[in-house]
């Protein structure tokens, strides 16, 4: 089926190729009756304008590109929601890419994007090097980075206040009186598994405690990893009366090797996650979390980006934003007490 063409919509409408043109780019100098019957003309033949010939023309496609780590992820389908009410609100529109925390299509990511000739990207990096962020810095494009971020490249961020969120997460428990407390991580190459990981230390060195190693399973971003850790960590240490979960995604994995190995929530083992994702309310028990503030994340990131690319903004952006704990049914007191 053959694209349809600015000649073919003259031929129909019965102008000139230039009036058809004008008609389009919605110049002042058509007549709007000629317009209409122009735009009718468009409509019968389907035709869609060629972004990239006129992102050239006009030195800007009104396109952004959105890279997230795990679309599976619910944390990641709440921000792209935020980011595309404030996209569409900018007369912006959205190329979204998935890298499933892989370098490789992490750097295919980026070459799409470039060559899509994007106005500017928001990006959430897999952090396993630099390569795929450097090459956009290199582009000249405005870059932000989303709920991680590099110490040492000059690249624009906005995340949560991860070292807070582990220190809140690590307090909670500790309040209640579990002094074994496991934690099922990301890798310490991510920004806020090592940042979470950080405030987990902190609370309990605040307590006195030391952390044990064998308490700590890393290079787990997913529910499936989640319940495989977890499985070993309670075959390993069943002497756990808590554990703290890199995310909700992570917990509902948690959640299910505790259940299968005939514990209960909270009675034996409480369990505390991140984000506050919709689903964190949906397990039997529902869950305790840290609540990462991904509206905000979202509309923040985008408003930078934005403000970037219209040459309104100047100077780094290194924004934090704060944490909050929510309390639900899946931690208690050490055998269940309230």
């Amino acid at each position: 089926m053959r694209r349809t063409t600015l000649a073919d919509i003259a031929k129909e409408a019965g102008f000139s190729i230039n009036t058809v043109s004008r008609a389009l780019n919605g110049k002042s100098d058509v007549r709007e009756e000629t317009r209409q019957i122009i735009l009718e003309a468009a409509r019968r033949l389907e035709y869609y304008p060629d972004r990239l010939a006129r992102g050239l023309r006009q030195q800007a496609t009104h396109v952004l590109g959105l890279v997230v780590s795990d679309v599976a992820n619910p944390f990641f389908g709440a921000l792209v929601k935020s980011i595309s009410a404030v996209a569409r609100s900018r007369d912006y529109h959205l190329l979204l890419q998935d890298t499933d925390e892989s370098p490789i299509r992490e750097k295919e990511a980026v070459e799409v994007l470039l060559a899509e000739r994007i106005d500017g990207v928001l990006i959430c990096p897999v952090q396993e090097d630099t390569t795929a962020i450097e090459k956009l810095v290199r582009s000249g494009i405005p870059v932000v980075l989303i709920g991680r971020r590099f110490q040492d490249l000059p690249v624009d961020y906005v995340v949560p206040d991860d070292t807070q969120g582990g220190r809140l997460a690590a307090e909670h428990l500790l309040q209640l009186g579990h002094r074994r407390i496991g934690m099922i991580n990301a890798p310490e190459r991510i920004s806020s598994a090592r940042e979470r990981y950080e405030g987990f230390v902190e609370a309990h060195q605040a307590y006195g405690l030391s952390i044990e190693p064998e308490l700590v399973r890393s290079d787990v971003v997913d529910h499936i990893a989640g319940y495989r850790e977890t499985a070993a960590l309670l075959e390993q240490m069943p002497e756990v009366t808590a554990i703290v979960a890199y995310s909700d995604f992570v917990a509902f994995g948690v959640a299910r090797a505790i259940w299968e190995r005939g514990l209960r929530i909270p009675e034996d083992i409480s369990l505390i996650g991140f984000d506050d994702t919709p689903l964190a309310t949906c397990l039997p028990v529902p869950l305790s979390t840290v609540r990462s503030p991904i509206q905000e994340l979202g509309v923040e990131a985008i408003e930078v980006l934005c403000s970037k690319i219209a040459g309104d903004l100047s100077g780094d952006v290194r924004k934090t934003i704060s944490m909050k704990l929510i309390s639900r049914g899946s931690t208690a007191a050490p055998g269940g007490e309230a």
